[in-house]
């Protein structure tokens, strides 16, 4: 009986409507799967979210270009968004919603934190992996928020409306490294057509070539390039460098309405007698959408409508020290900023921390909080890579650029040591220097840090337990140093990058305050070198949380690599770090055995759960990655080792 109502609810679209007052009015049920897990039955539920904001209220006066909206006979804007909700159909089984803001429509939680392997639509046991989030006792949710993402069944979207009649310019970049005959203007896989070619004003649009992030900008000749018919496209003989263009745009997306859903889902969730109650909320963003959340929580988005609190926590993962395009006229989300791509977007913008410092440059004293906002601080988690340190600018999260600055006592900030953005898997790493032995990608598995942590912010917000202290580098302790101090060890057989990702002091015009972009591209003004991670006699970080591997060291992980393309071979790769493969004199000279290596680590890794870095459950999955390690160093090849 149950599959047959399983059944009827998926093959007809219901439409809900809900009896509160908060923004989120009506929902459509699009599928509906019920499924035991660990002996508990589970829903997995997709559909639509309706959404209705007061362009009057002074919580939604911060979205920028609302006003200019169109709105209904009730004189409200609106908007929808997808969503994906995987709970225990008990509602007294859910202690708390972990509610996920998609990277660009996708889904991460459950690879992150039950280290089950990507699905697109996740409405089964074996999608659940080891099923981690579901043992605390969470709900998770996803909800697009994102205008730009395409509308795929298998994404997280938001439809978002447009303020008519609005112009202004638009900028798109690219890094070419083999020649191309077509550049979309959107950044990534966003929709092309997000912000077309204003037709009417296309003799105001340019583009430049350079070689390098800091070359200097050749105009490319009108005759040697074109719009696509649509205006969604620059067609031409595009060559190796950076290509930026800057043309003239109308209608823009009311992008900061994506703020705005994210903090109404999470009111909804927390409202008794909602399909979806949970009495906690929990936000997970990684990457663009920890960005997003420091956003979020900058701008005074978790107070809602009503006055509440819409996130009681928030775990906010590689984000480094950005913001984003998140609420700007003609924001374009997908922008984010490396040394190699997406530049002078303002995603890297003063302030960085949440304790109120003085900036250098404009002697303004700001902090990433407002003050006046502190009934509505979630308990929040900053974890962050060693790739974010020196792709994302993390350190200055808990410096001024020379002194440390402390976390707030609802904040916890922890640094993975010597990882890259992502888990690099095994079978993608690259010898990219045989003499050296240096191999591109970046394997420590950081997901079993994020696990443990994950389980210490639910029992701060559920149960008021405190989780363990901050982990991070400083200039205290000297781990945390100047970049020009910053030497690896000559035996290495590496050279260091021209500079890690460092921020700007921008000039974007005088109604920047108002979200309004007049400078494109924008002047630079000041630029900011932020501090990295000092390193030990074997080139692996130090500060932060140590992963055993590192603890039992018979490699070097580095979270950065040099880029080996067509130019520009001095700066850092996006996202991706190395791993130095160590002679097997060296790892000999320290071991005596594979066995005496295991055991070694296996204590390292008890001393890493003791600390309250790792899970029990996860001891053994330390072990696997070092006897995969152990094997690869000495060239005895074993099956790979997966994260998952």
């Amino acid at each position: 009986m149950e599959n047959f109502k399983c059944f009827i609810i998926s093959v007809f679209i219901l439409l809900i409507s809900f009896n509160t007052h908060a923004a989120l009015v009506n929902q459509k049920i699009l599928t509906n799967q019920t499924f035991p897990f660990k002996g508990t039955e589970l829903q997995a539920i997709s559909g639509v979210f309706y959404f209705e904001f007061d362009p009057l209220l002074q919580v939604n006066q911060t979205i920028v270009d609302i006003e200019h909206a169109a709105t209904n006979a009730q004189g409200m804007v609106e908007a929808q968004a997808s969503f994906f909700i995987i709970q225990p159909k008990d509602a007294s089984k859910r202690k708390a919603a972990l509610v996920e803001i998609s990277n660009r429509g996708s889904k991460a939680s459950l690879n992150y934190f039950n280290l089950a392997k990507r699905t697109a639509v996740p409405n089964t046991a074996a999608a659940l992996g080891d099923g981690l989030i579901q043992d605390l006792g969470l709900s998770l949710m996803w909800i697009g928020w994102q205008g730009d993402v395409p509308i795929k069944s298998d994404l997280l979207y938001a439809d978002l409306p447009r303020a008519q009649g609005v112009t202004g310019k638009v900028r798109s970049d690219w890094t070419i490294e083999q020649t191309k005959s077509m550049l979309s203007i959107a950044h990534r896989d966003s929709i092309a057509t997000i912000y077309p070619l204003d037709k009417s004003q296309k003799q105001q649009a340019y583009l430049t070539h350079r070689m390098g992030r800091e070359g200097l900008k050749d105009i490319v000749p009108a005759s040697q390039w074109q719009f696509s018919p649509d205006g969604s496209r620059i067609v031409g003989n595009f060559t190796p460098g950076i290509y930026e263009l800057v043309y003239p745009a109308k209608d823009p997306m009311v992008i900061g309405l994506g703020l705005a859903i994210v903090r109404d889902t999470a009111e909804y969730v927390k409202t008794k007698g909602s399909s979806y109650y949970a009495p906690k909320t929990l936000a997970f963003g990684v990457s663009q959408t920890g960005r997003f959340l420091r956003h979020f929580l900058h701008q005074g988005f978790n107070e809602t409508e009503l006055g509440f609190k819409a996130f009681d926590g928030m775990f906010i993962h590689t984000a480094g020290a950005g913001r984003g395009s998140f609420n700007h006229r003609f924001a374009q989300p997908s922008r984010d900023g490396h040394r190699m791509s997406a530049f002078q977007y303002p995603t890297d913008l003063f302030p960085f921390t949440s304790e109120r410092v003085r900036s250098p440059y404009t002697n303004k004293k700001r902090g990433l909080l407002k003050r006046y906002h502190q009934d509505f601080y979630p308990k929040t988690f900053y974890t962050n890579t060693g790739y974010d340190y020196w792709g994302r600018a993390a350190s200055l999260i808990h410096t001024n650029e020379i002194h440390d600055i402390k976390p707030l006592p609802h904040e916890r900030i922890y640094h993975f040591a010597s990882t890259q953005h992502y888990v690099h898997s095994t079978a993608n790493m690259k010898l990219i220097d045989k003499e050296h032995n240096i191999y591109q990608g970046n394997p420590l598995n950081f997901k079993l840090h994020l696990r443990a942590l994950l389980s210490h912010l639910t029992d701060w917000v559920i149960t008021y337990k405190k989780p363990p202290g901050s982990s991070y580098p400083s200039f205290a302790k000297q781990t945390l140093i100047n970049f020009s101090h910053y030497q690896p060890p000559k035996w290495l057989g590496i050279e260091k990058p021209y500079k890690p990702h460092t921020v700007y002091e921008m000039d974007l015009g005088e109604k920047w305050a108002q979200g309004i972009i007049e400078v494109q591209p924008p002047i630079i003004l000041a630029e900011t070198t932020p501090a990295v991670p000092n390193i030990d006699t074997n080139g692996n970080e130090v500060g932060g949380i140590i992963h055993p591997l590192l603890k039992a060291p018979i490699a070097t992980f580095l979270p950065w690599v040099l880029r080996s393309n067509t130019f520009a071979n001095n700066e850092m790769a996006d996202f991706t770090g190395a791993v130095k493969k160590w002679p097997t004199q060296r790892i000999k000279a320290r071991y005596s055995s594979k066995k005496s290596y295991l055991k070694h680590l296996e204590k390292m890794s008890r001393k890493s759960l003791s600390q309250g870095w790792l899970l029990a459950r996860d001891l053994n999955r330390v072990q696997l990655q070092g006897n995969w390690l152990w094997d690869w160093s000495m060239n005895q090849p074993k099956p790979l080792y997966t994260a998952n």
